[in-house]
């Protein structure tokens, strides 16, 4: 079950917090959501982070003690939608170990544009330079980053982490 949707809930704060779009109410969790997560936990569900907020992922991922799931988010660091998730928390993922972050096909959450295609959600790992650009300058060291996102939460949260997951609601 999903905390929140495109709305603050009386236990956790949405994704549209993290975009200025609306206020945070409890900064994460309240008190009842945390009560929530707690009985989800005992009930076997499983808690769903696609539509939190920044501080909501962290505050469940630091209290529940069952399997989270991303169902439908994307890697922040390729595509820098709100709706994505943050290297800070990827890396949380890793010390938590029972994360799935299930990568969308949503094409503004995958290019941050109208158009995206398999590759961006699965591609291939090309030469980079640290620092940018193409033609690189003469004291820059290449590195390969991942362009897709399959292979970015892989990366930074480990192939435990990574999933596939999407948007069933007329996503072309």
């Amino acid at each position: 079950m999903t905390l929140t949707h495109s709305c603050n809930t009386p236990w956790a704060d949405n994704w549209l917090v993290d975009t200025k779009d609306e206020k945070p109410v409890h900064h994460g969790l309240s008190p009842f959501g945390k009560l929530v997560v707690e009985e989800m936990n005992r009930l076997g569900m499983i808690v769903d982070l696609a539509h939190v907020s920044v501080d909501t992922m962290k505050a469940v991922l630091n209290i529940s003690k069952a399997p989270i799931i991303f169902s439908h988010s994307s890697a922040y660091g390729i595509c820098p939608h709100r709706r994505n998730v943050p290297d800070d928390v990827l890396r949380l993922v890793v010390s938590v170990g029972t994360c799935l972050v299930m990568v969308n096909f949503y094409n503004a959450y995958v290019t941050c544009s109208n158009k995206a295609s398999l590759s961006d959600v699965a591609g291939e790992e090309v030469p980079r330079w640290v620092g940018g650009g193409s033609d690189p300058p003469a004291l820059l060291t290449p590195i390969s980053l991942p362009t897709d996102h399959l292979d970015y939460v892989k990366k930074v949260a480990g192939a435990q982490a990574v999933g596939f997951g999407g948007d069933y609601d007329g996503v072309t």
